[in-house]
């Protein structure tokens, strides 16, 4: 394990990412970011040793607000990436961030088996029983008849329990945490990333536009004391205001009981224990629900088993010590193969090579003409073309420049007049941000805010994203996917400052590949 020094040790400024968070005004994954954001540093693990991997949805942002590495993949394949990345390099703390939609529904099926291999990566799934980013479709762990924009007459479904499809799944830690509570979360998301294997975290989380108070019933203050039930290691399972009441078995099942009342003493009380190896009482807890019963948060379970990369690390060194070290190129070939000639005529062919390094060789070759091929593709040839041919070709305005401490007003004035969707921001001659006219729509025009008073710096976007001309088109559509915006500020060889837009890349792209083609077609004609 890493040890961090006094010159070196992390805090939680070094994992803040310079991006824009861009959640809705008290959305609860804040305080999920803010919780990570503080985890990190106590792990004792270096910095570049992190990787942040999302699918689709609200959650699904998250890896653009970590400063670490990050992907954010495709709708419910998280797991699925996390795991080959886990399995590339052991070395990496590997975590996956989803939701109650991008988790349980699409990627469903690839959660259940990530959970059952024991990958050593850490899960973390947003539970706020709704579509938020489609913007309010039911989810599927939202509960049965409840209204929503595709069940206007209630849903029909019965939700799914997240942690108690984890433990199901064999999952070897499983555990989950409220929003609203910080430092509880703090602790779970430690553990759950020192476990030696997968783990799972359900985080009740609140989405305040389409699914408010989603879990009011336990996260009210006048009422968490009483529906709320935490989970401590060693500790009897008791809850209340009072701490008066808890669990005990009644035959096979749990019960709720007041101490002191009909001869219950806390002696009948259940001791929490997450790491028994049957997962039946674990899935017990698991199945509690309000108003029967108070709602468990915390480790549910934590049991040790070699993780899945591990065993494949295993199985490699078995195989090689029985049978040596393979040759891709034989595995795939063998000893012979059968090609075809232009004639259409079949011919017995062998490979011809006396040696594991002459083979090596010609895969090397064959890896050299499909470099070629790719170097000549249109579509490689115009990423690799600089960005400042865009600009002059297209975005040949030099960029607008507007003070930080000018008002909202003459922005607005300035977008009007110089017929520009975009605009830098300086601050004492350093550009420092970059305002959009999305951005005075959505911040300004659909909200009360003074446009006369109101500076703009308050809706700008801080710019990080200034290339040079010289990049290329590849570049900048890779520093533009990073920044979440449509525009990227370029300085040019003048020492001015002009402004390249996604509509701008793309019109320029298709250009190049009509005149590949347009090009294909005479030559065929010439031929």
């Amino acid at each position: 394990m890493y040890t961090p020094t006094l010159s070196d040790a992390l805090t939680r400024k070094d994992f803040i990412s310079p991006a824009d968070v861009r959640w809705c005004p008290g959305c609860g994954d804040y305080a999920i970011l803010n919780s990570v954001h503080n985890v990190l540093p106590d792990l004792g693990i270096p910095k570049e040793k992190f990787v942040f991997i999302s699918g689709i949805g609200c959650s699904s942002r998250f890896p653009y607000y970590m400063n670490t590495y990050g992907f954010h993949t495709i709708h419910g394949r998280a797991p699925a990436i996390a795991t080959g990345v886990k399995v590339a390099n052991p070395e990496l703390s590997v975590w996956v961030i989803t939701g109650d939609g991008d988790g349980l529904s699409i990627g469903g099926n690839h959660l259940i088996h990530t959970l059952r291999r024991n990958v050593d990566i850490n899960i973390i799934l947003f539970n706020n029983r709704i579509y938020g980013l489609t913007k309010g479709q039911y989810s599927p762990t939202t509960p049965q008849g409840q209204v929503t924009k595709t069940s206007p007459y209630g849903t029909l479904e019965h939700e799914i329990n997240p942690i108690s499809m984890a433990i199901a799944s064999q999952a070897t830690f499983v555990a989950r945490t409220i929003d609203t509570s910080p430092k509880h979360m703090k602790e779970i998301f430690k553990q759950a990333a020192l476990h030696k294997g997968v783990s799972f975290v359900e985080v009740f989380q609140n989405c305040v536009i389409f699914n408010n108070n989603a879990w009011q019933e336990v996260t009210g203050r006048d009422v968490r004391d009483e529906h709320l039930i935490f989970l401590e290691q060693g500790k009897p399972l008791k809850f209340g205001a009072s701490a008066n009441k808890g669990l005990r078995y009644s035959g096979s099942s749990l019960e709720v009981v007041k101490i002191g009342e009909h001869g219950s003493t806390e002696e009948d009380l259940i001791v929490h224990d997450a790491t028994r190896e049957d997962s039946s009482y674990a899935y017990q807890l698991a199945q509690l629900s309000y108003p029967e019963h108070p709602i468990p948060v915390g480790v549910f379970r934590a049991v040790e088993h070699e993780s899945y990369e591990l065993l494949i690390e295993k199985q490699i060194d078995a195989a090689i010590s029985i049978d040596g070290r393979r040759n891709l190129q034989r595995l795939l070939k063998g000893d012979e193969y059968w090609e075809i000639s232009e004639g259409g005529k079949k011919l017995n062919m062998k490979i011809g090579v006396d040696s594991e390094f002459d083979e090596e060789i010609m895969i090397m070759e064959e890896q050299e003409k499909e470099l070629l091929k790719l170097i000549k593709d249109p579509l490689s040839a115009a990423l690799r073309m600089r960005i400042g041919d865009i600009y002059h070709e297209v975005g040949h305005k030099r960029a607008s420049i507007i003070s930080v401490n000018d008002s909202l007003a003459k922005a607005i004035s300035l977008f009007k007049s110089r017929k520009v969707d975009s605009m830098l921001v300086a601050y004492r001659d350093k550009i420092v941000g970059l305002l959009t006219e999305r951005d005075i729509v959505m911040n300004v025009v659909l909200s009360s805010m003074d446009r006369d008073t109101t500076k703009v710096s308050h809706v700008m976007r801080p710019s990080f994203d200034l290339i040079s001309e010289d990049n290329t088109v590849g570049d900048a559509i890779n520093v533009i996917a990073l920044s979440g915006g449509r525009h990227i500020p370029i300085k040019l060889r003048s020492g001015e400052y002009g402004i390249v837009n996604t509509r701008q890349i793309l019109w320029f792209i298709h250009k190049k590949l009509s005149e590949s083609n347009k090009q294909k077609q005479v030559t065929n004609v010439e031929e």
